[in-house]
């Protein structure tokens, strides 16, 4: 079965030892701190940026107001999609958690999608799946009521981080302008899925008891 590239991970696991030693010697680890920005709007595009652990909201300010694009997880380019389409980055990244990036220079990788024809297929292969990601992200919030994009939410976590106890690293009122609901429905629907036995939630902390009905809420909801 060919292998799916849908995180930047796996994109890069195609390149060949000696070809990963040379993009990473001249690569650069950075630590950002929870709520540091990573990535400011209007930043020139010089480099990638891997996130080799932690979580990374994109936002865009529109109108005095923020709006949420994504959510990023381990393994994952921060903006991957503008890197060869504009000359600056037009969100902000900001770290939700302590994050460990990776910042890669670009001509080097480009060099390597010239000669690395392999690469280059698993490149575009995820930057396919990013876009249709990022679609399908909001397309989903938008059509769903607030206990399903809660939902849908809480299951995104669960799948990126592959555990069923996890901290998800914001307020209620961030969830709220995330899913685009008020800061009462999202305590209202947790109150809900805990009294349901759906889950058990203290402060950040989200243990997923009843994954088939949490996972039935977030598609139909």
């Amino acid at each position: 079965m060919e292998l799916i590239h849908s995180s930047g991970k796996t994109c890069l696991s195609v390149l060949q030892k000696e070809e990963k030693d040379e993009l990473y010697k001249s690569s650069e680890i950075l630590i950002f701190s929870a709520g540091e920005l990573v990535v400011k709007s209007g930043t020139p595009v010089h480099n990638l940026y891997f996130i080799k652990s932690g979580i990374v909201e994109l936002s865009l300010n529109r109108d005095s107001k923020k709006q949420a694009l994504n959510l990023l997880f381990e393994g994952d380019f921060i903006g991957i999609n503008c890197v060869y389409s504009t000359s600056s980055y037009r969100f902000s990244a900001k770290a939700l958690t302590e994050c460990e990036i990776e910042i890669i220079n670009r001509d080097i990788f480009s060099d390597l999608l010239q000669r690395n024809k392999d690469f280059a297929m698993a490149f575009i292969q995820y930057i396919s799946w990013v876009n249709e990601d990022f679609i399908n992200w909001h397309m989903k919030l938008k059509e769903k009521n607030s206990a399903g994009a809660l939902a849908f939410i809480i299951c995104e976590f669960q799948k990126s981080l592959n555990q069923k106890t996890f901290e998800i690293p914001l307020t209620r009122q961030d969830i709220a302008r995330i899913i685009g609901f008020s800061k009462e429905s999202v305590l209202k629907n947790l109150a809900s899925f805990r009294k349901e036995k759906i889950i058990e939630s203290e402060g950040k902390s989200i243990r997923i008891i009843d994954s088939d009905r949490l996972n039935n809420i977030a598609k139909h909801g």
